[in-house]
């Protein structure tokens, strides 16, 4: 479960553009990848549960022709609530990982397109 957390905060990370002259990119990726290493163990993760929609009742009216009548009729259906879990300290570990990398002297340059090798 935990794994999904991360996943997509792995895979935007990766696909970040960080610049220092004179290095290559290969080099760049490997001091992300440190400063990333850095700020997990200094800010791990502080996952909560939460409810992401509340609980409520969808209704629903259907009507039909019977001559010169209408007949209506409502269905009610019960849709319970939606928990998500949230990693309260993810803020917290961004700004570390992001002051580590301009700490070196990158410059973030914006995203290129992620690379599924």
């Amino acid at each position: 479960m935990r794994f999904l957390l991360v996943l997509p905060l792995l895979l935007a990370a990766c696909a970040e553009r960080w610049e220092r002259p004179g290095t290559t990119e290969a080099q760049a990726e490997a001091m992300a990848a440190q400063c990333r290493a850095q700020a997990a163990a200094m800010i791990p993760p502080h996952i909560i549960s939460r409810i992401a929609s509340p609980a409520r009742v969808e209704r629903e009216r259907n009507c039909r022709r019977e001559g010169d009548r209408e007949r209506c009729t409502t269905t009610e259906r019960f849709v319970p609530e939606r928990w998500e879990q949230v990693d309260l300290n993810s803020g917290r570990r961004e700004s570390v990982r992001t002051g580590c990398m301009a700490e070196k002297g990158f410059t973030f340059t914006g995203y290129r397109p992620l690379r599924l090798e």
